[in-house]
């Protein structure tokens, strides 16, 4: 598929509730996840994928909750919804607090599988 012609496909499938693309090469050798805002606005329409995944909140969740395991939890209060994530840091391990928004979903994502989520 053309970056065209998967454009015009997101445009008639995409919802509110879609935040992420899931994306492949032709080859079926690359798989990749971005944010759709984002993966939109960079992808040219002569460029050639294979195809593309939308994904929800909850579903980029679920395949965050696979790859990092216990080291990732949602939390739910009045406050807002938090993502508790305990990793390896250069001083040890850690845990940080993050808003629960799809950019930190995407960048936990992205160090949990080191930019490889294929392996």
């Amino acid at each position: 598929m053309t970056g065209r012609e998967i454009l015009d496909m997101l445009k008639e499938r995409k919802t509110d509730e879609h935040r992420f693309v899931r994306w492949y090469r032709k080859e079926n050798d690359f798989l990749d996840y971005d944010l759709l805002d984002r993966f939109e606005n960079n992808l040219s329409s002569s460029e050639v994928i294979g195809g593309v995944d939308l994904l929800t909140m909850d579903e980029m969740w679920n395949e965050l909750k696979r790859v990092g395991g216990d080291r990732v939890t949602l939390v739910r209060d009045k406050a807002g919804d938090t993502v508790e994530w305990v990793h390896e840091g250069k001083q040890g391990v850690h845990k940080e607090v993050c808003i629960f928004c799809p950019e930190t979903l995407l960048t936990i994502y992205d160090v949990e599988t080191r930019g490889n989520p294929v392996d």
